[in-house]
């Protein structure tokens, strides 16, 4: 019988994989859609407030999005897949690095806050995007293992100091920051799934 028994639990030991670590660390979901929900708020709210419109004098939604050119969280935080699998093959074979996509996430996460605490005069508006950034960025600091990127990528400058030229820089990073919001929470929730792990 107690044979048996230890046969039993050698078998599920055998046939169970190992626990990777950070399976469950790594999970910071919540923060991420709490972001892109602060995001879509104000990029909604806009055009559509009768006083104080941070972007009185033109329409936003016309403006194109504005994207930080030295960060690649879009392609490296592409889930991987087989050429069978995928149409856009022009990954090829790479794996999925979560180390590299959480390198870039915190890039994105690390400009976007600099740069929003930059922005004079700063917009009572801008409150809650800015301390849900900060809030993720936390959150990923404290829970997943990267590399710091505090100052590995070059500033990028987008105030002029004229109110009406800075607002439309806003408006279009805002547009930028949004999409890369978007982006930012599939890669956490893929990262959170653990799939690329298995």
């Amino acid at each position: 019988m107690k044979i048996g028994i230890v046969l039993c639990i050698f078998v599920s030991l055998a046939m169970g994989s190992p626990v990777p670590p950070n399976t469950q660390l790594c999970n910071c979901s919540t923060d991420a859609r709490m972001l892109l929900s602060n995001l879509s708020l104000i990029m909604e709210k806009q055009g559509k407030m009768q006083d104080r419109d941070l972007f009185a004098g033109f329409n936003c939604t016309d403006l194109e999005a504005q994207m930080i050119p030295h960060t690649h969280t879009a392609s490296v935080c592409q889930p991987s897949t087989s050429d069978e699998e995928s149409c856009s093959s022009h990954r090829g074979a790479q794996s999925f690095s979560e180390t590299e996509c959480l390198k870039n996430i915190r890039a994105d996460l690390c400009y976007y806050d600099v740069m929003l605490n930059s922005y004079k005069p700063s917009e009572t508006l801008l409150n809650p995007v800015k301390t849900a950034t900060k809030n993720l960025l936390n959150c990923l600091n404290e829970n997943c293992e990267a590399e710091d990127v505090s100052s590995e990528f070059p500033q990028w400058q987008i105030w002029s100091g004229s109110s009406f030229d800075d607002r439309l820089s806003l408006c279009k990073a805002l547009k930028g920051f949004h999409i890369r919001a978007i982006t930012v929470n599939r890669a956490l929730g893929y990262v959170a799934s653990g799939d690329h792990r298995k």
